[in-house]
């Protein structure tokens, strides 16, 4: 292990990047990146714009982003998919967590046949 910490260690030699360089990379990191992340509620009647009467557009801008508002939607549909299906490994694990049933019982590696049952 020692040899390979010495063979590291000597090849581990900092390279000096001039000053001039490194502001040109970091200013074209800086256009790169997303402007604008922080939620800011808009104020219409600074902007001089009506009101938006579309309501899909109120809600939109009340959450934060049309983005934010499809992962919203797609956790609240997966949630419901699991506590309506309820996969028979996800009842036996929350058994478990409840005290119900004994770690023994757990199959986190089906057989096949489980998978040609549907189950």
């Amino acid at each position: 292990m020692d040899d390979l910490d010495h063979l590291l260690r000597k090849r581990a030699v900092p390279v000096a990047v001039p000053d001039a360089l490194m502001a040109r990379i970091l200013a074209d990191a800086a256009q790169h990146q997303p402007q604008g992340s922080a939620f800011a509620p808009r104020n219409f009647a600074q902007e001089g714009t009506a009101l938006p009467m579309n309501l899909w557009q109120i809600i939109t801008d009340l959450f934060g982003g049309g983005g934010v508002l499809a992962g919203l939607a797609t956790a609240a549909c997966a949630g419901v998919y699991l506590g309506a299906v309820q996969p028979s490994a996800i009842s036996t694990l929350s058994l478990a967590w409840a005290g119900e049933a004994s770690v023994e019982q757990l199959e986190f590696m089906p057989s096949i046949d489980d998978v040609w049952a549907g189950e």
